[in-house]
């Protein structure tokens, strides 16, 4: 998954938790941890593959379901010990819907599921040989863009349109966290 839907997932998921079970609309501070959280597992492990070679693959340490628990676990507590347990909760849904985000994938793709990349240091999915960091981006970005475009409005480029819309409305439904709160900074100050 590209980062930015790495994001949509994990503020989906989250705000249809705090929605549905806290019966409150994520906070700011909540979509921050959500938005950090859900991109933490690929900004370990794809530097660490790809620019300093450390590990074979962009599915290591990250991605773990060994690793996994420890570190929510780690956010849980400090979120609890500062206070605000709901940060804790934001943490743990970004960053496990970041790793249940690059299992379900390719199956949605017609692929299967890739269990793989959970199960570092036992097993890993294939690496690839493009080179070091920015070669892998500009690779997997080449591509993402030439099956997006290759076949004009395909059923999947469609949907990933309706998601970023659907995405969009709930976010503006939630009141627009982050935005909002930048907002009434902004206007504080002019005051």
């Amino acid at each position: 998954m590209w980062p930015w839907e790495h994001l949509a997932f994990g503020y989906v998921l989250y705000s249809l938790y705090a929605n549905a079970i806290r019966r409150e609309r994520p906070s700011g501070r909540e979509t921050i941890v959500v938005a950090v959280a859900s991109q933490l597992p690929d900004l370990v492990d794809k530097p660490l593959a790809w620019a300093v070679g450390f590990v074979e693959t962009g599915y290591a340490f990250g991605h773990s379901i060994f690793v996994a628990p420890v570190v929510c676990l780690a956010a849980t507590t400090l979120a609890a010990r500062r206070g605000d347990r709901s940060l804790g909760g934001a943490f743990t849904v970004g960053y496990l819907s970041h790793v249940a985000g690059d299992v379900l994938n390719p199956f949605f793709l017609g692929r299967g599921l890739e269990v793989r990349v959970l199960l570092w240091p036992i097993a890993s999915p294939p690496a690839d040989a493009h080179g070091g960091f920015l070669e892998h981006v500009l690779v997997y970005l080449t591509r993402h863009v030439a099956y997006l475009t290759a076949e004009g409005l395909t059923p999947y480029l469609a949907f990933q349109f309706g998601l970023a819309v659907a995405v969009a409305s709930l976010w503006l439904y939630d009141g627009a966290p982050v935005a909002s709160d930048l907002w009434r900074r902004l206007v504080r100050r002019t005051r």
